[in-house]
């Protein structure tokens, strides 16, 4: 009502003193509203093709480019050569264990002394 009354006219705005120009509007809404419509379905229809179709293209995909379970570089051996890994790391606790103690007994010896 105020751009009619002050004779603004905005981009798109149309005068709606024309006969007929009502049904016109509404006509092209009406395409406008259906035109979207046919965008937004369609692309959720092409969505839903790639999705449906995902595991077909990853399993063709995976003869091409095969899953690696460990890196190629990868050279080191991961298994022990020691039959009992439990008796080796106690020993080798009981030892750092030994020696820790052994340190601070002679800490404690020096720091008495003077």
């Amino acid at each position: 009502m105020l751009l009619k009354q002050t004779g603004l006219t905005l981009l798109g705005q149309v005068d709606s003193s024309l006969p007929g120009s009502n049904s016109s509007k509404l006509a092209e809404g009406a395409v406008q509203a259906f035109v979207g419509l046919m965008i937004v379905f369609t692309a959720l229809i092409l969505l839903t093709l790639f999705i449906a179709a995902l595991p077909r293209v990853l399993a063709m995909l995976s003869t091409v480019w095969p899953e690696v379970d460990e890196p190629a570089g990868n050279a080191s051996h991961t298994d022990s050569l020691v039959a009992d890994d439990g008796a080796v790391l106690a020993a080798i606790g009981y030892v750092l264990h030994t020696e820790f103690q052994r340190q601070l007994e002679t800490q404690d010896s020096s720091g008495q002394n003077s």
